[in-house]
């Protein structure tokens, strides 16, 4: 279902609709000043302007249905929009706080990357910067800027945090990249954007899992694979 088609469609009848509703305007105004004036003149048939006027706002109506049907579609798909940006495998090493986690991440010239990290905690993490449009232009198709920065183990425990090793691996060339330094203070007063902040997802690890990451217009989201379900990234 395209909604923008909808939209079309609903938009288009309306406009004619309306412009079928302006020439039966003109032509009853211009049979009344004839009237008025005694030229000679068509005598009015009351049925059929009654039938032609219903028929006019019957069509006018149901168009501006589906225009608006296709306004809630628009809606929808824009503000639940989901991207997958990265692929994650989890597997159980002979170390009991280790795990081997494979991570697939997409690239913006369409291809993917694949990396080995050995991970410390009960936990991966995966951290971002996302760059929020304004709801409108989110309306209209303009997808949500995103850049993964940074994976990374996680224990739940605040004192595991505090007293086990950690692991960090960067995701990005140049994590002080000049951009998003910009974005992340003025990114507040520009026009056009809602907000600017860093994101992160987390899951279990530690045993072998498989999970999805996609990006959304508020952020980044996981989701377990469950059986057979596509996955978006081929294996390099």
């Amino acid at each position: 279902m395209n909604p923008d088609l909808i939209i079309f469609i609903g938009a288009a009848g309306i406009l004619l609709g309306f412009v079928f509703l302006i020439v039966f305007i003109y032509r009853r105004i211009r049979w009344l000043i004839r009237a008025i004036g005694r030229k000679p003149n068509a005598r009015p048939r009351y049925l059929a302007g009654l039938r032609n006027l219903i028929f006019i706002l019957l069509w006018t109506a149901v168009l501006g249905v589906v225009f608006f049907v296709g306004l809630f579609f628009r809606a929808y798909f824009a503000f639940t929009y989901e991207k997958p940006v990265a692929e994650i495998m989890t597997e159980a090493t002979q170390e009991t706080d280790a795990s081997l986690v494979t991570l697939f991440q997409s690239l913006p010239e369409g291809s993917q990357m694949g990396k080995e990290f050995l991970i410390k905690g009960d936990q991966w993490m995966l951290e971002g910067d996302i760059l929020k449009w304004d709801n409108w232009l989110s309306f209209l198709g303009l997808k949500t800027r995103y850049r993964l920065t940074r994976f990374r183990g996680r224990y739940v425990q605040v004192k595991d945090e505090i007293q086990q090793e950690g692991t960090i691996y960067s995701l990005v060339e140049e994590e002080d990249h000049p951009f998003w330094r910009y974005l992340y203070k003025y990114g507040q007063t520009l026009p056009l954007v809602s907000t600017v902040y860093g994101n992160a997802v987390f899951q279990t690890a530690g045993k072998s899992r498989h999970f999805l990451i996609y990006v959304s217009p508020s952020g980044f989201v996981v989701r377990e694979k469950v059986g057979e379900q596509e996955i978006p990234f081929k294996r390099p």
